[in-house]
């Protein structure tokens, strides 16, 4: 047992601890070793002989194998850690032989040693995700390559490099010999920029001293700005970049920063079937707010593209939020040329626009509410009027345009065309005190939406500037925290203490469940107040919990069995929003329980479960002042 993960990490003392305990325990072939839906034996199955074939059984009767267990290797550790019923069942395939480990020396050795259970959360984390994915695998002909591919997977190893001082002839014949519209500029495999054909256009063949240019060398006019990836991250992380930094490649290097790859647009294009690249440009090349809201059918497109790949929510928030702000940032530039136009003028002082709610937290999928606002530079008291007047026209131009790209205006009008959400920085900070110093629940629900605002256009200092006085403002503020946390546990999950999942019990939704306000919500809500707390600078969810898990606030076992609680919870709603877009329906985030699987349905219940625990470990964390 010493050489294997994770019973390596364990001193000898612990390890006889373990060895005093275990058990062996003998299944002829065919034996089952655990069947789907039982009530759990609270032990981990390591094998040492034999092979174990795991499988879940539909709604309709299918059998659907998940993995197959080999030597060394564990089972049972999902139901080990929840002490749920098992969500498989384990079936010998050839006799086999296995150590069993007892649930009660497992948690005297978590206490002793935080690391040894970390590595079982995060199998148990990814092992649920196969397990999900495998169960909604619906059309076995389905390319199951697309954004979930690596980087390795689709990199180009033979990366045409020149040296620092060759110079433009001899740049230009590497490109023509190899047939490449890039040349990266490289010193003993390291790269050091790079000169792309309009590189040659732009910095050789223009202006007046092109004879001189002739002479340069690669150092004179490369690019520096490089956008580097890891053989190990995915293709859609490479799709982000270039869509951010208006690219068309990106570097492959090594932990040691050496270059090992490159990847172009056109190796993306290939791993996807999808139009990304040309909605991209599209957007790009919008001339009117009506050319603009004629993409919104291609962005759903992508939309379930991704669904059918079976990317994960974080790939498909991250990709259609990128859209979302592209869009906007569209429709904000229009909206400043119709202001001129219409005889407004240009913008007098420097502004940004800010996203909030879902927009903010990056979590979109589809076409919501606005929640949005602007912050514009401070002026004197005799020009304050006139500068807020020419913000809320303008704040109504770049809503109405989103409003015909199809995002409705929000019904509490959190929207920039409205007083309290177009302010001057001083204005926003007035606000901000007044709202901590009069806890009301009007003001708590104000701070609940704007705490998660974002950056998406104009001048980012003034953005900077307000997080920086927010996140000193609240992480100095108990009494507020501690108001946040009463308003969210004032509201109960839905879930009965026998663990059944409880309905609407009558009007229209009778029978179902809201994703948003009866689960998803309190992981937001929770997660929010704990990074306030520490100061995290960030606003998407997945990436609080993980600067939590971090900084070890809470046990990783909690953090691992909350973002996967979260992670099935958003897949629910995405994939019950597409169906009812595709039926011409409008998503409202209610799923009727009766029109799901026994499968959807425990899964729903184990992440239920795991946000009522979520509750008291936030509960636990925080003292009411009432």
């Amino acid at each position: 047992m010493k050489k294997l993960q994770p019973f390596n990490l364990l001193d000898d003392i612990q390890l006889n601890k373990v060895a005093a305990v275990l058990e062996e325990e003998y299944y002829p072939a065919q034996t089952f070793i655990a069947r789907q839906g039982e009530v759990p034996r609270h032990v981990l199955f390591l094998i040492i002989e034999g092979k174990v074939k795991v499988f879940v059984v539909d709604q309709a009767g299918n059998e659907i194998v998940i993995a197959y267990r080999k030597p060394y290797e564990y089972m049972g550790e999902a139901v080990f850690l929840s002490g749920e019923e098992y969500p498989a069942s384990a079936v010998a395939v050839e006799d086999t032989r296995c150590f069993v480990i007892p649930h009660e020396i497992f948690e005297c050795i978590i206490a002793e040693k935080p690391d040894f259970a970390g590595y079982f959360t995060r199998v148990l984390s990814e092992r649920l995700r196969i397990l999900y994915q495998k169960f909604y695998d619906e059309d076995e002909g389905v390319n199951k390559g697309g954004f979930s591919k690596r980087i390795a997977d689709i990199m180009v190893s033979r990366v045409i490099t020149c040296s620092p001082s060759a110079d433009v002839r001899q740049i230009a014949a590497i490109m023509h010999d190899n047939n490449v519209s890039s040349v990266v500029v490289a010193d003993k495999g390291r790269p050091l920029g790079i000169i792309t054909e309009r590189d040659f256009v732009s910095r050789i063949l223009q202006g007046p001293n092109i004879q001189k240019n002739i002479f340069l060398t690669a150092r004179d006019f490369m690019s520096l700005e490089l956008i580097m990836v890891k053989p190990g991250d995915f293709s859609y992380e490479a799709f982000l970049l270039m869509v951010k930094h208006r690219i068309k490649h990106v570097l492959v290097v090594d932990d040691a920063g050496r270059l090992i790859g490159i990847v172009a647009m056109r190796d993306v294009i290939k791993s996807r079937e999808t139009g990304s690249f040309a909605i991209v440009h599209s957007i790009e090349t919008s001339k009117t707010i009506e050319e603009v809201s004629g993409l919104s059918a291609e962005v759903d497109q992508v939309l379930q593209a991704l669904l059918v790949e079976k990317a994960t929510v974080k790939e498909i928030t991250s990709l259609i939020t990128e859209f979302y702000d592209r869009i906007t940032r569209k429709i904000i530039e229009l909206a400043e040329y119709e202001m001129v136009k219409t005889g407004y003028g240009p913008v007098p002082v420097s502004y940004c626009w800010i996203s909030m709610g879902s927009s903010g937290r990056k979590e979109q999928y589809a076409r919501t509410d606005q929640d949005n606002g602007i912050i514009y530079e401070d002026v004197g008291r005799n020009d304050e009027k006139k500068i807020k007047d020419y913000f809320l026209v303008l704040g109504e131009k770049i809503v109405s345009g989103l409003e015909k790209y199809g995002f409705r205006r929000c019904r509490g009008g959190v929207m920039a065309n409205s007083e309290q959400w177009c302010r001057s920085l001083q204005g926003w900070r007035e606000a901000i005190n007044k709202w901590l110093l009069e806890l009301q629940p009007e003001n708590v629900r104000l701070m609940t939406i704007f705490l998660d605002f974002r950056y998406v256009y104009g001048d980012k200092i003034l953005y900077d500037l307000l997080k920086n006085f927010v996140l000193q403002k609240l992480q100095n503020s108990s009494l507020a925290l501690n108001f946040l946390v009463k308003d969210n546990l004032a509201k109960k999950v839905p879930i009965t203490l026998f663990r059944k999942i409880q309905t609407e019990r009558s009007g229209a939704h009778r029978n179902h469940i809201n994703l948003k306000t009866s689960s998803c919500v309190h992981i937001v809500d929770c997660i929010r107040v704990f990074a306030l707390r520490e100061g995290l600078n960030v606003t998407n969810t997945f990436e609080r919990i993980e600067q939590i898990a971090e900084r070890n606030i809470m046990k990783q076992k909690d953090v691992e069995l909350l973002a996967a609680a979260y992670e099935n919870l958003m897949m629910l709603r995405i994939r019950d929003a597409m169906a009812k877009m595709r039926k011409g329906e409008e998503p409202d985030n209610y799923i009727n329980l009766k029109s799901i699987s026994y499968r959807e349905y425990s899964m729903l219940r184990d992440a239920l479960i795991m946000v009522n625990r979520l509750q008291m470990i936030t509960e636990n964390h925080f003292r009411f002042v009432m």
